[in-house]
């Protein structure tokens, strides 16, 4: 006589029900479609990475719906050999949203097989691979910043040896000029103007040679809400001056990251005055600060734990234009009358050695309309 089944053996699903709840409640993207590619099955992460309702997704041919038909004709050929030799094939392609917004995805296609071995069918995976090539983009800027950065040390050296022997001379001929009491009103005004733009000249290579250099980071564990506060009392003035409102979200006694925070402050302080200067030609004037918490599968090429720390300034001026969002990183490149370019690229590279991320994005979240982002790892 075989022995009665457990109460705990009698809960359990079945094998198909298990396999349902799967494909359901998976976190990337996945689709059923039969040998004709039309698909017959959907979960709800495809859904919502795509923006497509059920009606418009059930019965759609997968390629056409998701405008990967665009694939070369010699990749599309390799996939369907690949299909119809291993069942299987996985590589990248480009998809696009229901909004047209171009999403670059790791694809997974595998065969299904009824118990007979007959292909019926088809499982696709997606995998969003738009944060990672960000990241990849970011990183590969960042090794080329590095080799101008070396150069530009080389050629700030230089510049600046002669440098200090004008500015010397031109600081004893301005106290010459301006205690002469013979000297016309013009030729002081000229050694005034040459002085001016001397100092001028050192400053922007003192910001150069400390782009190019090597800073040394030195983490800790720092408390974001001590940060935050300091940070504030750094920028304060400035808000003040501009009659701008500086928010700052409450974040957890417990909530800590590890970093160098003398460095951090230099990145954070450049964000919010920048932040501060955008939002003076808005109506309404406000700058926000606030922390977070993330973890997904997205960062884990940037956090092996897939957590991350994300701090953000939101302002309530004007979008940056696109056509200056390409370059917000790059070094001497800037839209303002003064500088050189380097608050941002110098941010960037701070952030670079504490291994994360720092990204523009347009938000819709009135009044504000801007963030820079800082991810780091947890």
């Amino acid at each position: 006589m075989k022995n009665p089944k457990s109460k705990d053996q009698l809960l359990l699903p079945s094998e198909d029900a298990i396999m349902r709840w799967a494909f359901e409640h998976s976190s990337n993207a996945e689709l059923i479609t039969g040998l004709d590619h039309r698909i017959r099955r959907a979960n709800q992460a495809f859904f919502e990475l795509f923006g497509f309702s059920y009606d418009e997704t059930i019965g759609q041919h997968a390629g056409q719906l998701l405008h990967s038909q665009t694939l070369g004709s010699e990749l599309r050929e390799q996939i369907i050999q690949a299909l119809e030799l291993k069942g299987m094939w996985k590589g990248e392609v480009i998809n696009y949203s229901k909004k047209g917004v171009e999403m670059p995805s790791l694809l997974s296609v595998n065969a299904i097989k009824a118990d007979h071995g007959e292909k019926v069918g088809y499982l696709g995976i997606i995998i969003d691979l738009t944060e990672r090539k960000k990241m990849e983009a970011q990183i590969a800027q960042g090794e080329k910043l590095s080799q101008i950065g070396e150069s530009v040390a080389t050629l700030m050296h230089e510049i600046r040896n002669p440098l200090t022997g004008i500015s010397m001379n031109v600081f004893m001929l301005e106290r010459k000029v301006v205690s002469c009491e013979f000297a016309e009103s013009g030729h002081k005004e000229s050694v005034r103007l040459i002085s001016k733009e001397v100092k001028r000249l050192e400053a922007l290579v003192k910001n150069a040679l400390d782009y190019a250099r090597n800073t040394e980071c030195h983490p800790e564990r720092v408390f974001l809400g001590s940060f935050l506060g300091e940070l504030k009392n750094l920028v304060v003035h400035q808000s003040e001056k501009h009659g701008v409102a500086i928010h700052i979200a409450p974040v957890a006694e417990n909530i800590s990251a590890f970093f160098d925070p003398d460095l951090m402050k230099q990145v954070f302080i450049n964000l919010v005055q920048n932040a501060i200067e955008a939002a003076v030609n808005s109506p309404e004037r406000f700058v926000r600060i606030h922390v977070a918490t993330a973890e997904s599968s997205d960062w884990r090429s940037l956090s092996s734990s897939s957590k991350v720390l994300l701090l953000s300034v939101d302002n309530s001026g004007d979008r940056i234009p696109e056509n200056v969002v390409r370059n917000l990183f790059k070094p001497f490149i800037s839209t303002k009358r003064e500088g050189i370019g380097l608050g941002l690229a110098t941010a960037s590279k701070i952030i670079r050695q504490h291994h994360g991320v720092l990204a523009h994005s347009h938000i819709h979240d009135a009044p504000f309309s801007t963030r820079f982002s800082v991810a780091l790892p947890l």
